[in-house]
């Protein structure tokens, strides 16, 4: 077992070695489900790995933070309202996420407006 470890250790591309880490970081939180299991309208809690943030402006001047987290098995983007930044939550934080989910984005992305978040 721990030769065929080993070796696919070896012949996967980095970009599968990460989703493979974030995923059992993901699993080892108690009472987070995966990103790709989450639907919108649903109390979700989610685990991941920021991906990156951004500040979005808003015409009537109060911009909202963003950022882009996955866990391996997909990602969603969280939104907090009238925030520039919040102190801890920058790209490769680990955190919990708690929230209703919402299909609003481009694309039908998945979205969590102003969520309960916990840095890990």
């Amino acid at each position: 077992m721990a030769l065929k470890q080993r070796l696919h250790r070896l012949t996967a591309s980095h970009a599968e070695l990460d989703a493979e880490r974030r995923r059992e970081f993901s699993a080892s939180v108690p009472g987070a489900i995966p990103i790709a299991e989450a639907k919108p309208r649903d109390e979700i809690t989610i685990a991941g790995e920021v991906a990156s943030v951004r500040i979005v402006p808003k015409r009537d001047g109060a911009a909202w933070l963003e950022a882009t987290v996955t866990d391996g098995s997909g990602s969603l983007a969280a939104m907090w309202t009238g925030r520039r930044r919040i102190a801890g939550i920058k790209p490769g934080a680990k955190l919990k996420l708690h929230g209703r989910g919402s299909a609003s984005g481009p694309g039908g992305r998945l979205l969590i407006y102003n969520p309960e978040y916990e840095l890990l």
